[in-house]
């Protein structure tokens, strides 16, 4: 019998989906409630950026950017699949370019940006590729140019709730998560991201930790990491990684039973969110 495929280098593992999208933009708002900014205090900003939003998915960083920012800021996205991409009532200075963020940039955008921003590669990232992607980041940023990089502990993601409670199914779906993710390849140590920044030869390097521990944002974390656990195990069972789970039936029985707890026991998940910067 084969082996069960593997992501190729640097593929998402969820499925691409509407389902997904918004799964993203609800995390995305979900973050934005415990972190507050979208570019980090410590990078300056002026009328004509140039902002290049890697991995984009959505374009919801972008999108966001392109209120507050001026017209004249150039706003770039690059994804390997352009099947999430959202273009209703899409601001003129926003374009979007495919790449594969581990492979070469075409020569006309080296060297060009201000600011390059990352976000959400746990998923996407084997742990020998995040010092390759941060050194071909780096390729695209102009001298004096930043790369932020904002990512979450996912494999530390914890259940809490009030004392007594026994969250056991919300447990185990966030155990079965965890565990496929082994299995994938994509076991990256995000506490160590600044440590890669600082090794490729960024300066003034910073990093804040943000545990999502804002009650008004507490559902929509429960809600993306639920139903990004079930986006991964049904990618899980198309890559043959059956001994995660047996069926799409247990699927929705463990995401129902996880959502159960929640509201039964008033537990959550928690985790946190890493914002790296540095200059080049």
């Amino acid at each position: 019998m084969p082996e069960p495929t593997k992501p190729s280098q640097g593929e998402y593992v969820l499925i691409r989906s509407n389902a997904e999208s918004e799964r993203l933009e609800k995390q995305f708002n979900s973050w934005q409630a415990n972190i507050g900014y979208l570019i980090h205090p410590s990078i300056a900003q002026h009328d004509d950026m140039r902002i290049a939003d890697v991995g984009t998915g959505t374009g919801i960083w972008l999108q966001q950017l392109a209120k507050v920012l001026p017209p004249s800021t150039r706003l770039d996205g690059f994804d390997l699949s352009d099947s999430m991409f959202s273009r209703d009532n899409l601001p003129g200075n926003i374009k979007f370019h495919y790449q594969n963020f581990l492979q070469p940039f075409p020569e006309e955008v080296l060297g060009k940006y201000d600011l390059v921003h990352v976000r959400v590669m746990v998923l996407a990232l084997s742990s020998d590729e995040w010092e390759p992607a941060v050194r071909n980041l780096m390729t695209l940023l102009r001298p004096g140019g930043y790369l932020q990089w904002v990512d979450c502990a996912a494999h530390d993601c914890v259940v809490k709730g009030p004392d007594g409670a026994n969250p056991t199914h919300a447990q185990r779906y966030m155990d079965i998560f965890q565990s496929g993710m082994m299995a994938v390849g994509k076991t990256p140590n995000i506490a160590a991201l600044k440590g890669i920044f600082q090794k490729s030869g960024l300066a003034d390097c910073e990093e804040q930790v943000f545990t999502l521990v804002n009650p008004k944002a507490r559902e929509d974390v429960n809600v993306t990491v639920v139903d990004g656990i079930t986006h991964f195990l049904l990618a899980a069972l198309k890559l043959g990684k059956k001994g995660l789970v047996g069926s799409e039936e247990e699927i929705v029985a463990l995401r129902q039973a996880a959502l159960d707890d929640f509201r039964d026991l008033g537990c959550y998940y928690c985790y946190d969110v890493h914002v790296v910067v540095g200059r080049k």
